[in-house]
């Protein structure tokens, strides 16, 4: 009989257009050149107005491609609805009637989903609202095409914070060596002290590490919350 495929042998090792990391880094990174390119392409009345009016209208288009990342990234950093408590107990089988069970439902509208959302949105309005005092103050004293031209260039910088902060450098255990046939003695005492327990192991991994970036390794995030249940957060 054939083994079921693991999740490193599903996934091809080269960056493909699904990747949500290849997406999130083009658009991020498309975002200021398209501001650059407006720049360059309002001169003045020596160039046509669609041309400036084109880049503008790529600009809105990427900016709303970033924002629906970045509701995304808030979805898969934080929300926990599907490890609720009980969840690798036989208490949540044996507390509830059948009927309930059935009935029952995970929502995703978790507060810590609903406090990145806040955050997320209340920092971009500042961001938008600081942006706007600056530029119309950088117009008034360098001209819009310059104005533009360092707006585009301080988003690059912010790209590129923002790329290191989701790029996964850090290889972290999130699922127990006795999953692997790894356990020690002291972990195989505490798993037959409570013989409801059982790890958390989320698809079908090939190992017991997984790399993260910085937003991952949060407190609230949603690994870290895997790694409670997996008992792997001392």
């Amino acid at each position: 009989m054939e083994r079921p495929r693991t999740d490193s042998q599903t996934l091809q090792h080269n960056v493909i257009w699904s990747s949500h990391m290849a997406r999130r880094i083009a658009f991020m990174i498309l975002l200021p050149f398209a501001g650059l390119a407006y720049t360059l392409g309002s001169p003045g009345r020596s160039v046509h107005f669609m041309v400036p009016t084109v880049f503008t209208g790529i600009i809105g288009f990427l900016s709303t491609l970033a924002m629906a990342e970045c509701v995304g990234l808030i979805m898969e950093t934080f929300d926990t609805s599907d490890l609720q408590p009980g969840v690798n107990t036989k208490h949540r089988l044996t507390s509830m009637a059948t009927i309930v069970r059935r009935r029952r439902t995970n929502y995703s509208s978790f507060p810590r989903v609903c406090a990145g959302f806040f955050t997320a949105q209340a920092i971009g309005f500042l961001l938008a609202a600081g942006a706007t005092g600056v530029g119309g103050a950088m117009t008034r004293d360098w001209g819009a095409q310059i104005s533009t031209g360092v707006t585009a260039g301080v988003l690059l910088g912010l790209t590129i914070a923002l790329t290191l902060v989701l790029w996964r450098f850090m290889q972290v255990q999130v699922i127990p060596d006795t999953v692997f046939g790894e356990g020690n003695e002291g972990f195989g005492k505490m798993v037959r002290a409570q013989t409801d327990w059982v790890p958390v192991v989320l698809g079908n991994p090939s190992g017991k590490l997984r790399k993260m970036n910085v937003l991952e390794q949060g407190k609230w995030s949603r690994w870290t919350e895997i790694r409670k249940l997996n008992r792997l957060d001392n």
